[in-house]
């Protein structure tokens, strides 16, 4: 996987190139060449440098690549990231994030996931809340009839943006029982990650 960050004048924060030692940095869209044939890449739009106005415009760019976009920002805000994810960024997070959280990150999307952070989760999951409020229920979500008693419960918790700690202290498990119960969920209900899980509980389509 090649990953591209573009912004911050081209130049590679430490941060990222210790996530990514071989990262390539571009000043702007400009720079960015169309994809070789075969070649996987993941693009990281640093857009602290962007007038409001202007950055939806330059996301969209970005996905209209085809590659993976995650959204980096100084001063990231949740009706952002809900906006962002909503027209097809697969993640949001701050431009000086940990090493380690930029390659969890870069896992998460490449296997199809969206990554967002915690609180942005609970704002989508009470977005999702609100908008499933006003739509009748749908009992044949895909796969729900197959999940055990136990798995139902991780499940409605996520809904509600529990953390899986929040989950273990609520139903009284271990956290590795309830990633466990997650990974069960997300196979039955062909899900790719617990953003796709909330949404789908809610009844609401992000993309």
């Amino acid at each position: 996987m090649k990953h591209i960050f573009v912004g911050h004048g081209g130049r590679l924060r430490p941060r990222w190139q210790e996530a990514f030692p071989d990262a390539q940095g571009l000043s702007s869209l400009f720079e960015l060449t169309p994809a070789r044939e075969g070649e996987k890449r993941m693009l990281w739009f640093d857009i602290s440098n962007t007038s409001a106005q202007e950055r939806m415009a330059l996301v969209n760019q970005c996905i209209a690549s085809g590659s993976p976009v995650i959204v980096m920002s100084s001063l990231p805000n949740d009706d952002e990231a809900y906006e962002m994810l909503r027209n097809g960024a697969y993640g949001y997070c701050h431009n000086v994030a940990a090493p380690s959280q930029l390659v969890e990150i870069s896992q998460v999307v490449e296997h199809g996931g969206l990554w967002v952070g915690a609180a942005v989760m609970r704002r989508l999951v009470s977005m999702a809340n609100r908008v499933s409020a006003d739509k009748p229920k749908d009992s044949n979500i895909y796969g729900l009839n197959e999940l055990t008693h136990k798995e139902l419960d991780v499940a409605k918790q996520v809904a509600v943006g529990a953390t899986n700690k929040e989950i273990a202290e609520q139903l009284h498990m271990s956290e590795r029982t309830v990633k466990a119960h997650l990974s069960s969920v997300f196979d039955k209900m062909a899900v790719r990650d617990r953003v796709q899980l909330a949404l789908t509980m809610n009844n609401v389509k992000l993309h």
